[in-house]
């Protein structure tokens, strides 16, 4: 091959002059395609309500079994006088031994699926409307002071639109989790093969779905509502507490926080609990009519322990729930920061006419 024939090869000075050109070209589509990148970017990620919802569905990993025994608990003995029945759940260790002997790890995680549905949708519903009420200024009076009694309201109110919301996923998720063979079988028995089964019949139940699809949605309401105002009132008042006594750290004040304010949260909500697990677990009106029959019957037959059903239960299961779902979503809120800061280091203007930056900038642009 003669010189004339040897093609020369760009030098890296043309070779950058050659994309900053064909760049400058593609400009306008690149501007529109970056402004609706970042756009979409940060509105999911100015949403605390996501990162709340993912973090609490999160936290099921690993509050879920606990929240088996609950349930089992809850409905052990139902309606039948203190030593009328055989107890087949006792203490928690026991407890578990029991079901991952009779059925495995995987009867510890039944109804996992609908659980991690139910939490996603009830707590990020339940955020975004206390995030609209707060922006609102519903929970502050005329000069802007916060107010405790409207907080509550607000918390109220979140908690029961979530609760409706995310209802049938509760309802799959009770009645799932209540099977069990025949030595452990507790309360009512569906014998749903599938937790979407659970769903289906309710879509296609002959007293429609807004009947069987909500079927307990009423004692759910009433059991967020109360469970949620309790838990801000007393989270934030231990919170304060904790900070006037040294502990300034954040993540710590607000496991601590969350292990004491789970106390008068479980003896205030745990009544509630037990009627909203029977209401949900029954064949709709095969045992109760309403919210008001349930407690009078639980109150005449069992007494007022049975109001306190898997209370202890309940207290294992919300400690871990509630710790590792602040862990999760402190997590995803730095993350989602990172990525802020990322967006905004990465992203650099470029004049209107021309191009006039030399290589040497460009290179080092991308190097830092």
């Amino acid at each position: 091959m003669t010189d004339s024939e040897t093609v020369q090869q760009p030098s890296l000075t043309e070779q950058i002059e050659g994309k900053v050109a064909e760049l400058t070209r593609k400009l306008p589509y690149i501007d529109e395609i970056e402004e609706k990148r970042t756009v979409l970017t940060q509105w999911f990620l100015n949403k605390d309500y996501f990162s709340m919802g993912s973090a609490s569905a999160t936290a099921c990993f690993v509050s879920h079994p606990l929240d088996t025994l609950k349930v089992r608990f809850q409905l052990q003995g139902e309606l039948r006088p203190p030593g009328k029945y055989t107890v087949k759940y006792r203490t928690i260790p026991q407890s578990l031994a029991a079901i991952t002997a009779d059925q495995g790890v995987s009867g510890l995680y039944r109804a996992v699926a609908p659980a991690f549905v139910y939490q996603f949708l009830m707590n990020t519903v339940r955020a975004f409307v206390f995030e609209k009420c707060v922006r609102w200024g519903l929970t502050s009076d005329l000069n802007e002071e916060p107010v405790l009694w409207r907080y509550g309201a607000a918390c109220a109110l979140s908690g029961s639109t979530g609760a409706v919301i995310a209802s049938t996923a509760y309802l799959a998720k009770i009645q799932t989790q209540s099977q069990a063979s025949p030595k452990l079988a507790v309360g009512w028995q569906h014998h749903h093969s599938k937790s979407r089964w659970v769903v289906w019949n309710a879509f296609r139940g002959r007293k429609g779905y807004l009947r069987s699809g909500f079927q307990g949605g009423t004692s759910a309401v009433m059991r967020v509502c109360v469970a949620s105002t309790v838990q801000l009132l007393s989270f934030t008042t231990i919170q304060h507490g904790m900070y006037a006594l040294g502990v300034h750290d954040a993540i710590v004040n607000s496991c601590l926080s969350g292990v004491i304010s789970s106390i008068p949260v479980v003896l205030i909500s745990n009544p509630f609990d037990v009627i909203c697990t029977r209401m949900y677990n029954q064949e709709l009106g095969a045992y109760y009519q309403c919210n008001r029959e349930c407690a009078e019957k639980l109150y005449q037959r069992e007494g007022w322990r049975g109001f306190y059903k898997g209370a202890v239960a309940n207290y294992c299961r919300t400690v871990p729930h509630m710790i590792v779902t602040l862990l999760v979503w402190d997590h995803f809120r730095k993350r989602s920061m990172d990525l802020s800061l990322m967006d905004q280091s990465m992203s650099f203007e470029l004049p209107e006419e021309g191009f006039e930056k030399s290589h040497e900038e460009i290179i080092s642009k991308f190097e830092s």
